[in-house]
C-alpha cells in the first residue's frame, strides 16, 4: 500500500522540536492550566468538556499556550484531543488534520505523524488538507526528504492530488531557506499544474530573492504578479521598497507610496520613520507631503516624527511661509513637539530671518502645550543678546527661571 510504504519511509529520523511564541490570555480555564502541574492538564481539559457548549475551545487554549512559551501543556492539550477523536471513533479527517496543523507550531513532526497513522488505522478518507498539514509539520522542522515523499504519494492517490497550498508550502519553506532555484522550481511546477500563482507564494519568492540579493528576479516576479492583477500585500511592499533602495531608484519614495495609496494599506511605523529619513536625506519635501496624507490617523508616533520632519525640512531651508504652514497643520492636529531639536531649528530659522515678530507668535503659540528645555532657553538667550533685544532677553531669562533652570 503506497501509504503504509510512505508512512514507513517518513518515520524513519524524525526530530521534534518545541516552539516558543509570544503572550496570550483566553481566560479563566487558561490560567488554570497555567498554574496546574503538566499531569493535571488531560484531566482539566476532560471536565472542561463536559461543560463546554463548543468542541472547539481546545484550539485557543493549545493557541494561547503556544504564544506563551507552554509547548508541553500545549502538546498534552494535542494529546488529549487526539484520544478523544480516537475514543469517539470521529471519521471526519477535519479534526485531525487540525491537530498536525498545530505540530508545525509545535516543531513536532513525530506527533503529526502518530496523528496521521491514527486516522489511517480508523479507516478514515484521506484528503488533501490532512497531507498539506502534514508536508508542512515536516517544512517546519527541515524534514524536506519526508515533504517531498509525501508530495510523491498524493500525487498517486485520486482524492489527494496537490493543490495550490500544496506548491505554496514548497515555495515558502525554500524561501526561508534561502534557496531560490528550489523555490521557483516549485512555482513553475504549481503553474505547470494549472494553479493560478497566490499572493503567498508570490510573497515568499519576491522576499526571498530580495533576502538573496537577487534583485532582477524579484523585479520579474513582482511584475508578473501585477499581470496577474494580484495586489501586494504589506510583506511584499516592504521587499519592494528594500529592492528601490539597494537600486537607488530616485523615484523610489514615489513609486512606493503609489502602491501605497492603490492597495489602500496601511503602513507600519517602522516603514514610515525609514520613508521619512529617505524623502529627508534625498530633499524630497513633496513625497514628504504626501506621506502624511497617507499616514493621517495612524501610529502617532510616526506621525509626530513625520510631521516635525516636514516643519524641519522648511526651517532648515528658511522657508518661513511653508514652516509655519506645517507647523499649524501639525498643531491644528492636536499634535504637538516631541524633541527640542525640532522647536530649535524652528527658532534658529526665524533668527536667521530676523523675524522676532513671527519668532514671537510661534513661541506665543506652543506655550500652553511644551515646556521649553534648557538647551531651547539657552538658544533664544543667545540670540536675543546677538540681536541686541534687551527687552525680550530679559523676559526669556525669567521665564527660564520660573521653569527652574538656572
Amino acid at each position: 500500500m503506497a501509504i503504509a510504504a510512505a508512512r514507513r519511509r517518513l518515520w524513519r529520523g524524525l526530530s521534534t522540536a518545541a516552539a516558543v511564541g509570544v503572550e496570550g490570555d483566553t481566560g479563566t480555564l487558561l490560567s488554570r492550566l497555567f498554574a496546574e502541574p503538566e499531569y493535571r492538564v488531560k484531566a482539566t481539559m476532560e471536565e472542561a468538556s463536559s461543560s463546554s457548549a463548543s468542541g472547539a475551545f481546545w484550539e485557543a487554549l493549545a493557541a494561547a499556550l503556544l504564544r506563551a512559551a507552554s509547548p508541553a501543556k500545549a502538546h498534552l492539550i494535542l494529546e488529549w484531543k487526539l484520544e478523544k477523536l480516537v475514543k469517539e471513533g470521529i471519521h471526519d479527517c477535519e479534526p485531525y488534520s487540525l491537530i498536525i496543523r498545530f505540530c508545525r507550531e509545535t516543531k513536532n513532526a513525530a506527533f503529526a505523524m502518530k496523528v496521521f497513522q491514527c486516522v489511517e488505522e480508523l479507516g478514515i478518507q484521506l484528503n488533501t488538507g490532512i497531507f498539506n498539514a502534514l508536508i508542512d509539520a515536516f517544512l517546519s522542522v527541515g524534514d524536506l526528504l519526508a515533504a517531498t515523499t509525501l508530495y510523491e504519494t498524493m500525487e498517486d492517490i485520486e482524492d489527494c492530488k496537490p493543490n495550490s497550498a500544496t506548491y505554496d508550502a514548497f515555495i515558502s519553506a525554500f524561501s526561508r531557506l534561502g534557496s531560490g532555484h528550489a523555490m521557483m522550481s516549485w512555482y513553475l511546477a504549481a503553474k505547470d499544474a494549472g494553479f493560478t500563482p497566490s499572493i503567498k507564494a508570490f510573497e515568499s519568492l519576491i522576499t526571498g530573492f530580495v533576502k538573496l540579493n537577487r534583485l532582477d528576479d524579484a523585479e520579474a516576479v513582482f511584475e508578473e504578479m501585477i499581470c496577474f492583477e494580484i495586489k501586494p500585500n504589506f510583506s511584499i511592499l516592504e521587499a519592494k521598497l528594500e529592492l528601490l533602495s539597494r537600486r537607488k531608484d530616485p523615484n523610489r519614495v514615489k513609486i512606493f507610496m503609489e502602491l501605497v495609496r492603490d492597495g489602500n494599506h496601511e503602513l507600519s511605523e517602522a516603514t514610515v520613520e525609514r520613508l521619512t529619513r529617505l524623502c529627508l536625506y534625498e530633499d524630497k519635501i513633496d513625497e514628504l507631503d504626501q506621506l502624511l496624507s497617507l499616514v493621517q490617523g495612524m501610529h502617532l508616533g510616526s506621525l509626530i516624527k513625520l510631521h516635525c520632519g516636514v516643519i524641519r525640512f522648511y526651517a532648515n531651508a528658511d522657508r518661513l511661509s511653508d514652516m509655519e504652514h506645517a507647523i499649524f497643520r501639525m498643531l491644528d492636529n492636536g499634535i504637538i513637539f516631541a524633541h527640542s531639536e525640532d522647536v530649535e531649528a524652528v527658532i534658529c530659522s526665524y533668527f536667521r530671518h530676523k523675524d522676532f515678530d513671527r519668532l514671537d507668535l510661534f513661541l506665543s503659540r506652543i506655550q500652553s502645550m511644551y515646556k521649553l528645555t534648557q538647551s531651547t532657553y539657552d538658544i533664544l538667550i543667545s540670540g536675543y543678546q546677538r540681536f541686541n533685544l534687551h527687552g525680550r532677553l530679559d523676559s526669556a531669562i525669567k521665564d527660564m527661571r520660573e521653569a527652574g533652570f538656572v
